[in-house]
C-alpha cells in the first residue's frame, strides 16, 4: 500500500508576499543605518533635546501652578516620598515594639539593681534629630452656666 500524496504547501497571501519582498529589500539597509555612529549620536541628541523640553516644561508648568498656589507635580511628588519613608518607619517601629512586648511578657523580671546617675540621665535624652517636645498647656476652664 503506498501512503497518500501530499498536497503541495498554500502559497501565502499576496499582501504577505509584498511585504516579504520589500522586508527583503530594506531589512539590510536599515540593518546598516542603526548600526552606524551617526544614528546612534543622532538617537543621543534627540534624547537630550527631548530631556531638555521636558524639564522646561516641568520647571514652566510649575511655576503656573505655584503662582495660583496650588500644589506642582514635584511636590505631589516629594510628599508622596515622604509618606512612604513614614509609612516604613512607622511599621519597623511596630515591629520593634511588638517583639518587645513578647520578650517582656515571656522573661521574668530582672532584679532590681540600683541606678547611676548617668543611667538616669540616659531615660530622660531627647533625641539629637529634632525639637524637643513641648509640654502638654492646661486648656482654661470655662465657667459652669447657671
Amino acid at each position: 500500500m503506498t501512503p497518500p500524496a501530499r498536497k503541495p504547501a498554500p502559497s501565502p497571501p499576496l499582501w504577505r508576499q509584498a511585504f516579504d519582498a520589500a522586508e527583503r529589500a530594506v531589512a539590510p539597509r536599515a540593518e546598516d543605518l542603526v548600526r552606524s555612529e551617526y544614528f546612534a549620536l543622532a538617537t543621543a541628541l534627540v534624547r537630550r533635546a527631548q530631556t531638555v523640553a521636558g524639564e522646561s516644561v516641568q520647571g514652566l508648568s510649575a511655576r503656573v501652578w505655584h503662582l495660583v498656589n496650588l500644589p506642582a507635580g514635584s511636590d505631589i511628588t516629594r510628599l508622596r516620598t515622604q509618606i512612604g519613608s513614614l509609612d516604613r518607619e512607622v511599621r519597623r517601629l511596630t515591629l520593634q515594639l511588638e517583639s518587645e512586648r513578647r520578650r517582656a511578657s515571656t522573661t521574668p523580671p530582672a532584679p532590681t539593681t540600683s541606678t547611676t546617675t548617668e543611667d538616669s540621665d540616659a531615660d530622660r535624652a531627647q533625641p539629637a534629630d529634632g525639637a524637643r517636645p513641648r509640654p502638654a498647656r492646661r486648656r482654661a476652664q470655662r465657667p459652669a452656666r447657671p
